[in-house]
């Protein structure tokens, strides 16, 4: 994780370890570690005993993660679904006694992300911290315990747009308000009741975009009493109806899961050992490893029957390890335990047949000992994705095309290697998967689009029912599993809104009376915005095809929000980008001398309108004086810099320009740029607003 990058944390000046202050306070802290695959959710159980406990989690920045709290009743008393993967809030329990809180957290992004849960339980001199997110004109009123003969309140939002304030005591009377154009505020809060006082802060929202916030509440003049109650912890929620049981044997060998239980088994370890298991495809299994001192030592919550763990005893020559195998599905799972010495594991692995259920994922260990050309072909019945990664686990090839094959090349170096393929099947019937080494399966090759980038290719792999359900503005309803058009006639340059119930997720494409694209959504929500104009002076009726990915109907909702306004079609004009992109690379040319300064050939997409309207293309400018090696951009309220947006391959040259779409899937215009040059200079920026400039200029 990238701390130099901006975030909500950093601009508020704390880290999540400094929040918590976990160096010092360690003793009454938990923390744990958990991971959630992709586009998939996990519950953990929170034991509390304080009357107020501070949570904190924090993912590992690749994705998007959505938190909800809710009591031991089940109620829900704090959700966040930011466009982050960190949560902080602090939890009160009524009562005496402890409570069991549940926590789930939702992965929107499509690679698993590894997250950290921090409990502490809160005392009068503890520093109080919780996040809230909210959306573009919206108000919020928050409750906040203060503590001390006085308290020190800091409030700091992501930097997106104004936010106002007004702070009100526990006799309803105002002590603070803040209506200038930033979204921070400071404030004293003085004299305060002898323990501790509850406050009110209604929060408003000024801008357009979503903004979170931090709430930050420093005691002062307490003495601090150490805390000897019981401490909080947090374990995974399996949510089973089945019982949790103990094999009858132990180690190597046959297994039964049974449906929605849990199987501990003991695995009795000398020297270091590869432990695998392999499920039969059936269910989702998750699997959880500790050692004789109860250590987590391996952990693997993803969407496959199958895992793989290297185990050494850390003090005596043997050791005795317990795997718990949770079986997530509706029917039991019979799986194998394997064991093999370290030093045994000579020659290759991987070749044979592998079966990937439908909707589910599997896991393939290649072990390699040369440079070697590894086949994967599916049946053809299904769309098989790929990620293959070192034994490390950076990834070193991905494969996210319409088809079931894919093909690589892995060099082991001078000693056998072991690499990690593995597979998901987005289909509704399983698929059998053939793996070989150096020479092609007899399996005919992929005949299918092999680029999940272009729309038209995405089309002509969906469904072909297609059945007309009606026209312009209404509601229509998309059948299970099935596709569905709507005719959209318009005569003037519309913003159309389409909106889903929620059950499943619904798919988009937007065509013109010449069958060109003009729009496409293919995330995991069942909403989409765009803006249509007619091509000439007449109208011009566009085809809008609904799939729904689902096991249940979708009722939908078509809205036309009448003409687009003047700033969202001037703003949404490619061939306004285009334009400014051409005089950035004239201004670029006649500022350092080059007359053949020159744009990277990269298309600037068609489909940049996001639901606010705003473009946001832009160019990227070198005037460094030499090659950009690397290029990152990312949202500002994101922790990563994710990928290197020029590849493994590509370079910018000294007084060259890049066309791009900096934006992403959420409505955010702040985004900060980072690049590092031949000579390794790093250059960053941060905050800059896509939505309003045209150009970055690194120097």
């Amino acid at each position: 994780m990238n701390r130099n990058h901006a975030s909500l944390l950093a601009c508020a000046g704390y880290s999540l370890a400094g929040i918590l202050a976990i160096s010092s306070t360690g003793a009454r802290a938990n923390v744990d570690e958990y991971s959630v695959g992709p586009s998939s959710s996990v519950e953990i159980n929170l034991e509390l005993c304080s009357s107020e406990t501070q949570l904190a989690v924090q993912g590992d920045g690749g994705t998007d993660l959505d938190f909800i709290v809710s009591n031991p009743s089940g109620a829900s008393v704090h959700s966040d679904q930011g466009i982050d993967d960190y949560l902080s809030v602090v939890v009160e329990k009524s009562g005496s006694g402890c409570g069991t809180f549940n926590l789930s957290v939702t992965n929107l992004g499509d690679e698993t992300n590894a997250f950290q849960v921090v409990l502490e339980p809160i005392s009068e001199g503890s520093t109080r911290v919780a996040k809230y997110a909210l959306g573009g004109n919206q108000s919020e009123t928050v409750e906040f315990n203060a503590c001390g003969t006085s308290a020190e309140l800091n409030v700091r939002g992501g930097g997106n747009t104004d936010l106002d304030f007004v702070v009100r005591n526990s006799d309803g009377a105002v002590v603070h308000e803040n209506d200038d154009l930033t979204d921070v505020t400071t404030a004293t809060l003085a004299g305060l009741l002898s323990d501790c006082e509850t406050f009110e802060m209604d929060v408003s929202n000024l801008g357009d975009e979503f903004n979170a916030f931090l709430v930050i509440v420093e005691p002062d003049g307490v003495s601090e009493i150490a805390f000897d109650g019981t401490a909080p912890t947090s374990s995974l929620a399996s949510g089973l109806s089945g019982a949790s049981s103990v094999a009858e044997g132990e180690g190597a060998g046959e297994y039964r899961a049974e449906a929605n239980s849990a199987l501990t088994i003991n695995l009795p370890i000398c020297g270091a050992n590869r432990v695998e298991v392999r499920g039969d495809g059936d269910t989702d299994l998750d699997f959880s490893i500790t050692d004789l001192s109860g250590r987590t030592v391996h952990n693997d919550l993803d969407l496959s029957d199958v895992t793989y763990a290297t185990l050494a005893p850390s003090l005596e020559e043997c050791e005795n390890f317990e795997m718990v195998v949770t079986n997530l599905g509706e029917v039991y799972n019979d799986f194998s335990v394997a064991i093999t010495s370290v030093d045994d594991l000579g020659g290759v692995s991987g070749p044979g047949e592998y079966r990937v259920n439908q909707m589910g994922a599997t896991k393939v260990l290649l072990r390699t000992c040369s440079v070697t050309t590894v086949y994967a072909r599916g049946d053809g019945d299904t769309d098989l994705d790929f990620t293959i990664s070192d034994s490390e686990g950076e990834q070193v090839h991905s494969d996210f095309d319409l088809t079931d094959q894919t093909e690589f090349e892995v060099d082991p170096g001078n000693e056998c290697a072991d690499y990690q393929m593995s597979v998901s099947n987005l289909g509704d019937v399983f698929n059998v998967l053939t793996v070989s080494f150096d020479t092609p399966p007899d399996i005919p090759e992929a005949t299918e689009p092999t680029t999940s980038n272009s729309p038209i290719a995405i089309d002509a792999a969906r469904s072909s029912s297609n059945t007309v359900v009606g026209e312009g503005a209404g509601e229509y309803t998309a059948p299970a599993n099935d596709t569905v058009l709507v005719n959209l006639p318009v005569c003037e340059t519309t913003f159309l809104s389409v909106e889903g119930d929620g059950d499943t997720d619904l798919d988009y494409l937007i065509r013109s009376e010449s069958g060109d694209v003009v729009h496409s959504d293919y995330d995991l929500t069942d909403v989409t915005y765009t803006t249509l104009s007619p091509s000439g002076d007449a109208c011009e009726t566009f085809s809008m095809s609904v799939e729904n990915l689902g096991g249940v109907f979708n009722v939908f909702q078509v809205g036309y929000g009448g003409a687009a306004s003047p700033n969202s079609t001037a703003a949404n004009s490619v061939a306004a980008a285009a334009e400014a992109a051409a005089a950035a690379v004239e201004a670029v040319a006649e500022s350092s001398g080059n007359d053949e300064a020159t744009a990277v050939a990269v298309d600037v997409p068609d489909d940049t309108i996001s639901t606010d309207g705003y473009n946001r293309n832009i160019a990227i400018l070198n005037r460094t004086g030499e090659a950009l090696n690397f290029i990152y951009w990312s949202n500002s309220a994101t922790y990563d810099w994710g990928d290197d947006k020029l590849g493994d391959t590509s370079v910018l040259a000294a007084g060259q320009q890049w066309n791009v779409h900096a934006g992403d899937s959420s409505s955010a215009c702040l985004f900060d740029f980072r690049a590092v040059t031949e000579s390794g200079r790093d250059i960053s920026f941060t905050r800059i607003d896509v939505c309003s400039v045209t150009s970055v200029k690194f120097e």
